[in-house]
């Protein structure tokens, strides 16, 4: 991609442009980046990884060999400013490696913006503008979050866990013993779950082609909707999970089912700074908004978002961070979604009926767990029934839509050099990634709270 030239003054008797300006608007970046690098605390993984992903809208855009070395040049510096944390949380630091790696990018692509010519700036601008949108939208939900307990300081864990209960047995327990007795199930799910903002970035920036010039809008759209609305239903029924709700009991003393009639129903006192943040779990509705809207996209990578669902499942239930019914009403929530953010798309035919349909999906979740727990105590046949009977519902209305018009829409741009759409900010999961590392112990050893 060609950078503009500039010479120091004007030609003689022709025009020229002076080195005054670009050069002033590039040590301004330089010095935002850097002054962004130095300050910005490192806590958790997800604001790393969200920086991270400038790297992939960088090699996305096929830049050129002397591109590639000053970002090479540019991340190796940016590991001496930036504040590596002190935590021994291998994901963590991992994050902070490839955090690096996505300043050095920012940097290049600035640059990239200021010198380019007109044609090159437009495919700076597209990759550098949904990059930036996605560490603001990390940035941000982070806050947002942090007063979630402060608007709740009750919680609802007790129908959660009750309503898992009725399933015959605590989900989230069983796959919590399971991921203690396997090292690399728990690791892989682990960096699955705390990588979600990388893998946001990917697909994003798998929309935007070496020689696409518009920024991918939808996806980033359909990304920030899905924030605002799970924030919206986290008030509905707050709650936190069963690592949080119920500590050294999971995941090894559950109730048994025998047990349920007599469970004592009563909102809960927690910690304000835990996130009320449980149902539905937009961790799982993210990552198959992802597998959705990747449609075009080559095989392999397809199949590593679908692997990447698989492994956000285990690891929202495995952590202690969400119940079974959580993940429940976050597919037919992704629906709703989904078929709001397709209003952006020109053929709107049949979109409301899906976008009532997982709205109504949805609200039957939070109903059934607020005031059915006595119906679904009837018998387990009857929670089994209603999970796999609104997730084969969503798929099908889901797959209904993308064969339609809007679907032609997304595949369609998606082909364009080979990709699809686009995302934003709103609240995310956060979990407490030291309570989380204690999941990461060897078989054998005592489990943590």
């Amino acid at each position: 991609m060609a950078w503009e030239k500039f010479s120091a003054a004007p030609a003689k008797g022709g025009p020229g442009k002076s080195l005054a300006l670009p050069l002033g608007l590039s040590a301004l970046w330089l010095g935002l980046i850097a002054a962004a690098a130095a300050l910005t605390s490192f806590e958790e993984p997800y604001l790393p990884f969200a920086i991270a992903g400038a790297f992939v809208f960088f090699l996305r855009g096929l830049p050129s060999r002397w591109e590639v070395y000053s970002w090479l040049v540019a991340s190796v510096v940016f590991v001496k400013i930036i504040h590596m944390p002190e935590s021994p949380f291998w994901v963590l630091r991992v994050a902070c490696g490839f955090a690096a790696l996505g300043f050095g990018a920012l940097v290049v692509l600035g640059l990239r913006v200021l010198w380019s010519a007109q044609e090159g700036r437009e495919h700076a601008v597209a990759r550098l503008v949904p990059a930036l949108l996605l560490i603001l939208f990390i940035f941000v939900s982070g806050r947002v979050l942090s007063f979630s307990g402060s608007a709740n300081p009750y919680t609802d864990d007790a129908w959660l866990y009750a309503s898992d209960g009725t399933f015959g047995f605590q989900p989230s327990f069983a796959v919590g013993r399971l991921l203690y007795h396997s090292l690399i199930l728990t690791r892989c799910a682990l960096f699955t779950y705390l990588s979600l903002p990388f893998a946001m970035a990917v697909v994003c920036a798998w929309q935007v082609p070496a020689k696409q010039r518009r920024i991918p809008w939808h996806t980033l759209a359909v990304l920030l909707l899905a924030g605002v609305a799970g924030w919206i239903c986290y008030n509905f029924v707050p709650g936190t999970g069963p690592l949080y709700a119920f500590g050294r009991d999971f995941p090894w003393h559950p109730l048994a089912y025998r047990d349920l009639p007599s469970f004592a129903l009563h909102k809960m006192t927690l910690d304000l700074g835990i996130p009320r943040n449980a149902m539905p779990s937009l961790h799982v509705a993210w990552a198959v908004l992802l597998l959705w809207n990747s449609r075009g996209f080559p095989l392999v990578l397809r199949a590593a978002l679908g692997l990447f669902v698989l492994l956000t499942v285990v690891a929202t239930l495995g952590t202690g961070q969400h119940y079974l019914v959580d993940l429940a009403a976050s597919l037919p929530f992704a629906l709703a979604v989904q078929g709001a953010a397709s209003y952006l798309l020109p053929n709107r035919s049949g979109r409301g009926r899906r976008l009532l349909a997982g709205l109504a999906l949805t609200g039957m979740w939070l109903v059934l767990v607020r005031y059915g727990v006595t119906l679904a105590l009837k018998s387990p046949l009857i929670p089994w029934s209603l999970l796999l009977t609104s997730s084969a519902v969503t798929v099908w209305l889901e797959g209904k839509l993308m064969r339609g018009g809007d679907g032609r829409n997304a595949i369609g741009v998606a082909k364009l050099g080979g990709t699809g759409g686009s995302g934003a900010a709103a609240p995310i999961e956060m979990p407490d990634v030291r309570q989380i590392a204690t999941r990461s112990r060897s078989k054998g050893q005592k489990a943590g709270g």
